[in-house]
């Protein structure tokens, strides 16, 4: 394994149920094309797998392991969305500047000479991953995945819904669609006192610590309106009332214990530009949350996609194959019948007027290393206030330079990083 920067491509959320429909070579054209935000829910969605085998006493399930493997090793493990919520009622988070992105912790703001940057240290979301990757299910599990799952796990909906129809529900018909719950969830929010919906979105929503300090922060403001001035909050909220507008109706036919997983799936999405889904609960549901700029991907339709690459990439003369996917899938094919071709026409509308990859001789290689490592040990910390202000984002991730069928690199460049790795 070696270490890489982060993955290019549209920011793109997947479940398990979207995950899982790929074989080892598409998964790794997943991980080439996107770049994947990996969600705590994902980890918890899977090691409820993994907690069944332990309850009848086997080994961890081959799924599990399998998933592990398809898992995008590029990818960012986003924060939990309860220290996002956090984070945002403290002041340290703003949703305005992280829309599309992953809220990604540990980073750090540096300057070497005149250009600014951010190193992004290893948190304990990525040390999960790194174990998952692993196969140390029972390690990820003994440590923040736990709390994740737990957090999750204990929610009571039939009480959620009780609770929030019995405050907020009795005056309101019963909506008539998904969609109109939808509006109806944001209506309520907008014709209830502020004061009081931030009380009880604050109890509801699991943070009730810090609710006198928030109540008195947002007086001491002058009352500013809520969407404004906590968005992430009034997102959370939101789906929460949706989704208690909707459990007592039939809109929503066989609801099960599970959905209180798949609804934390939706906290994320302000953190992504794609999300994509097999799962016929998010099918119906995640569209009426997304924003104008974001897409809701079948995975079913992925899948047909990452296959069709697949079949394309494997069909070239094996001289150019074992050139590996970083020469002939740096970027996706011009052909807009592929998705994700598609996909980065919206999101990466650049794309095309790049040309082919410069070529790096091994003295360039070596002085990209260099600048790298004195990026890392020399560089001095910045009062880089924006991203706006900085020069490079350095975010590492270790892959395997082989994967499935696939090469990352040429031979020639496997050998030079292997060889890199020895004089280390």
């Amino acid at each position: 394994m070696h270490n890489r920067l982060m993955a290019q491509g549209p920011s793109l959320i997947f479940d398990k149920s979207s995950l899982e429909s790929l074989n080892l070579d598409e998964a790794v054209l997943l991980d080439n094309f996107y770049s994947s935000v990996i969600t705590p829910v994902f980890f918890v969605e899977c090691l409820a797998d993994l907690e069944k085998n332990m309850r009848s006493k086997s080994t961890p399930d081959q799924l599990v392991g399998s998933l592990a493997d398809r898992t995008p090793e590029c990818g960012r493990v986003t924060v939990h969305h309860v220290d996002v919520l956090r984070a945002e009622l403290c002041g340290r988070f703003d949703l305005s500047r992280t829309l599309g992105r992953p809220y990604v912790a540990g980073g750090r703001a540096v300057q070497l000479g005149d250009q600014k940057g951010m190193i992004f240290k290893q948190t304990k979301e990525q040390e999960v991953l790194q174990r998952w990757m692993s196969h140390e299910f029972l390690e990820a599990e003994r440590g923040i995945a736990k709390w994740w799952r737990r957090s999750l796990t204990s929610i009571d909906l039939d009480g959620m819904a009780k609770a929030v129809m019995g405050e907020i529900g009795p005056h309101w018909r019963k909506p008539k669609s998904l969609k109109d719950a939808r509006k109806m969830a944001d209506i309520i929010i907008d014709q209830t006192d502020p004061e009081w919906l931030l009380g009880f979105g604050i109890d509801l929503l699991g943070v009730p610590e810090a609710k006198e300090w928030i109540m008195k922060d947002w007086i001491g403001r002058r009352r500013p309106p809520l969407r404004e001035h906590l968005p992430y909050f009034i997102f959370m909220l939101s789906i929460n009332i949706f989704f208690c507008l909707v459990l007592p109706t039939q809109l929503l036919k066989n609801v099960k214990p599970s959905h209180h997983i798949d609804l934390a799936y939706l906290y994320y999405l302000p953190f992504c530009s794609v999300f994509t889904s097999k799962d016929n609960f998010h099918v119906q549901i995640v569209p009426l949350f997304l924003d104008p700029t974001q897409t809701f991907v079948n995975g079913i339709e992925l899948k047909e996609d990452l296959k069709r690459l697949d079949e394309g990439y494997s069909a070239l003369p094996e001289e150019e194959f074992n050139q590996g996917l970083h020469h002939f899938a740096r970027y996706p094919p011009l052909d807009t019948s592929f998705l994700t071709t598609r996909l980065w026409d919206t999101y990466l509308p650049k794309w095309r007027n790049t040309g082919p990859p410069p070529v790096v001789n091994e003295q360039i290689q070596k002085a990209l290393l260099d600048t790298i490592n004195r990026i890392k040990e020399s560089s001095k910390p910045s009062d880089a206030q924006s991203i706006d202000e900085l020069s490079y984002v350095a975010m590492e991730s270790k892959i395997h330079l082989r994967k499935g069928k696939w090469r990352r690199y040429s031979p020639e460049m496997e050998q030079r990083i292997i060889d890199g790795k020895k004089e280390h």
